[in-house]
């Protein structure tokens, strides 16, 4: 009992700890969630939590928390902890086999490598792609497919990208997403602009502005597609076009404090555009008011377009200093913002304004053009290895996969053949079994035969010679002693008193003797069945014999309330026969392994129930034996009520009701 206390409350003392730890652990990152501090202080809390994470002993709930704080330190810039987090999650997942939270775990490294380590962000995108498309999370593997698209279109494999795209929405379609439908029909849009295919460019754009009608505040997303429309109408020189898709974007309700950034872009594509068309009247204003925003919101490689722009502007108005005053700082903006593109903007630009230098732009254009391309083909042939690799792996789990039904065909159709070989040859062997066990039953019921009639026959002479014993003692003992007492009665003249008194005694001996000899010999002309112990041992000594027939196991269930020296013979005398007759039948026909004698007193009634477990039998086909007909006959002398219920495979009961008078 001690042990079960201490048990008890430190079994109590552990969840109290580990539920104290669980609720450290959610606090600390819903406080980084909604955290108005800064980067630091946020991973120092983070720090803390995943040190409670640490020991927790549950995989799963540690698995959860891995997840959770992975997504926050990316949040909060620590790359270094993200990767430890989320590598813990992975492990973690395999072990579980988990692959909802495996496929988790990639598309977070698929955000986490996306813009720095394209290929990287594929592969994980990918894979988890994969896990989805297992899975059948429909909406997920869309999301995974339009991420390697956009992906893909980064490092100009278009081809790829439209493929992916198309891929995302096929699972779309069917989903009613008509959000994620916009996204992927506007991606279409821009890759056929950058494959210069502009009249499919603008359908897909026109297929983005339908679903966008479907999307409520869409206000915001309408102003990326009116930009896109219009940087392909610029591409095409269609300037006028170009121009009326920025304005209208532009008039789009306080765009300017929804989205500053988009703000920015639609004014420096306005602006270019005007510069292209001529149409300088608002110029250098427009790219100046751009340049402002986002100087002002740090978009660094904004700022290098813009100031490229605004390069291209003085150089057109023969201000040379001007021109490569904003060219150089627009280079220094794209080196920082690692875009590639703009750097190589500003060396070809360079090259026009520094003639002096021209040579030196364009040697480093040249050089930086030609490592990107042969980056961009590297990274497109590997997006191809990933999916021939995956193929071929899906390929090779496919021949492993056909290889392993032929071998589970193959070993199956062997057992079946073994396991019908194996039953046929016990079948046989049962058979000849069988065929013993009805020799030997047939052999059995050849010795009971003789046993009972043998029996018979022991009953007959002891009856016989009871009957013998009976007439005996009654006409020749009982003769003699009475013709002795006559003799004795008449010597009785003698008058003398202690005469008398000896023949008295001598005479009321000798009718002691007399009636002594009378009852033996009435009890001898009677069956055994007036005497209780006798009743009892017979029937026992019945079930005893008649048990090692057939090996079946017998109970006898007798009521105290039955007082067998008051029952009259002729009704224990039926009584026997019908246990008798019922043994024998269990014996020949029955299969039993336990048989149950039930007597039960039930007022002046004696209510007598024999149960076997046997084979049981049809009453309706077997209703009509000579053995029943005989039961039902004496129970008919005793005025009493014979009943039968048998059910084939479920046994027999027979129910005796006589009257105990």
């Amino acid at each position: 009992m001690k042990k079960t206390l201490i048990l008890i409350f430190v079994t109590f003392i552990f969840n109290s700890i580990y539920s104290q730890t669980n609720d450290t652990i959610s606090s600390i990152i819903e406080d980084v969630k909604n955290s108005v501090h800064d980067e630091i202080q946020n991973i120092e809390k983070l720090n803390v939590a995943l040190k409670y994470t640490y020991n927790i002993p549950n995989d799963s709930l540690r698995n959860i928390y891995f997840l959770r704080l992975a997504f926050y330190y990316k949040k909060n810039s620590d790359s270094l902890k993200f990767r430890e987090t989320i590598n813990q999650s992975i492990l973690l997942s395999e072990q579980l086999k988990d692959s909802n939270s495996l496929a988790r775990c990639y598309w977070r490294l698929g955000d986490f490598f996306n813009n720095k380590k394209n290929d990287s962000a594929y592969h994980y995108y990918y894979n988890a792609q994969d896990i989805y498309k297992l899975t059948s999370e429909k909406f997920k593997m869309g999301r995974m497919l339009f991420n390697m698209a956009l992906v893909q279109k980064k490092v100009k494999d278009y081809i790829g990208s439209e493929v992916s795209t198309f891929n995302a929405i096929e699972v779309f379609k069917p989903l009613n997403d008509y959000k994620r439908l916009y996204s992927c029909y506007n991606n279409l849009g821009i890759i056929f602009k950058n494959l210069e295919e502009y009249k499919k460019s603008l359908e897909y754009h026109s297929v983005a502005l339908d679903y966008l009608k479907k999307i409520k505040e869409n206000e915001i997303l309408k102003t990326y597609t009116l930009n896109n429309i219009g940087l392909v109408y610029r591409y095409q020189g269609k300037y006028n076009d170009a121009i009326n898709n920025f304005k209208q974007a532009l008039k789009i309700d306080s765009l300017y404090y929804k989205d500053t950034k988009q703000y920015a872009i639609l004014l420096d594509n306005l602006a270019y555009t005007k510069f292209l068309s001529n149409e300088t009247s608002e110029l250098p204003d427009l790219f100046n008011e751009s340049l402002k925003i986002r100087d002002s919101l740090k978009i660094k490689s904004g700022i290098a377009v813009s100031k490229l722009h605004l390069a291209e502007y003085y150089l057109e108005k023969n201000d040379t200093v001007q021109s490569l005053r904003y060219v150089s700082e627009a280079r220094v903006s794209a080196i920082e913002s690692k875009n590639l593109k703009q750097v190589l903007n500003s060396l070809l630009l360079s090259s026009k304004i520094d003639h002096q230098n021209g040579t030196h732009y364009l040697d480093t254009y040249i050089h930086i053009n030609d490592s990107l391309i042969k980056r961009e083909r590297q990274i497109r042939d590997k997006f191809a290895r990933i999916r021939f690799e995956t193929d071929q792996y899906i390929i090779k789990n496919e021949k492993l996969s056909l290889q392993n039904d032929w071998i589970v065909a193959i070993s199956t159709a062997i057992i079946f053949f073994g396991f019908l070989i194996y039953v046929i040859t016990q079948q046989r062997t049962r058979n000849k079994e069988l065929e013993m066990e009805q020799q030997q039953q047939l052999a059995n019921e050849e010795i009971y035969n003789l046993m009972i009639d043998q029996q018979d026959k022991i009953e007959e002479g002891r009856k016989r010679e009871k009957e013998r014993i009976s007439l005996e003692l009654h006409d020749g003992i009982l003769g003699r002693l009475f013709g002795t007492r006559l003799s004795l009665g008449s010597l009785n003249a003698k008058d003398d008193t202690n005469s008398k008194k000896i023949r008295e005694q001598y005479i009321n001996e000798l009718q002691s003797i007399e009636e002594e000899v009378r009852n033996i010999s009435h009890e001898l002309g009677l069956d055994n069945f007036d005497k209780t112990t006798s009743y009892s041992t017979m029937i026992t000594n019945l079930l005893e014999e008649q048990s090692k027939i057939t090996n079946f196991k017998y109970q006898i269930e007798d009521d105290d309330r039955i007082v067998w020296t008051d029952i009259p013979g002729h009704i224990k005398i039926n009584i026997y026969r019908i246990i008798q007759e019922s043994i024998q039948n269990i014996n020949k026909y029955a299969q039993a392994e336990n048989v149950v004698l039930d007597f039960k007193k039930n007022e002046d009634h004696i209510i007598l129930t024999i149960k076997d477990d046997g084979v049981g039998f049809d009453q309706d086909k077997r209703s009509s034996g000579i053995g029943l007909k005989n039961m039902k006959s004496r129970v008919t002398l005793l005025h009493g009520q014979f009943t039968i219920n048998s059910i084939p495979g479920k046994g027999t009961s027979i129910s005796v009701d006589v009257p105990m008078t």
